[in-house]
């Protein structure tokens, strides 16, 4: 399926939410990456700290690490596929 981002034709003020404000960024990421990996039924993420702090993620069975947007990209894509067929 293709789904389309489509900005509405009517403008002007709308709400969000603020819900999650206190989730700091990196455990927001961690979180997904959990989310995902248990709708694939995948039990374990490796993860390793680069030269710059950076950590980078592999879930078991993928070949390389990745950065958690990666990662997540990668387990979502896995995801609308195996619901997608």
């Amino acid at each position: 399926m293709d789904v389309k981002m489509v900005r509405p034709e009517v403008g002007g003020p709308f709400g969000v939410t603020t819900e999650r404000t206190g989730i700091p960024q990196s455990e927001k990421l961690l979180r997904t990456i959990k989310n995902l990996c248990s709708v694939l039924e995948i039990e374990v993420v490796y993860f390793q700290k680069g030269n710059n702090n950076t950590t980078y993620y592999r879930p078991k069975g993928f070949g390389a690490y990745q950065s958690a947007s990666n990662t997540i990209l990668d387990l979502s894509e896995r995801v609308a596929k195996k619901y997608s067929s």
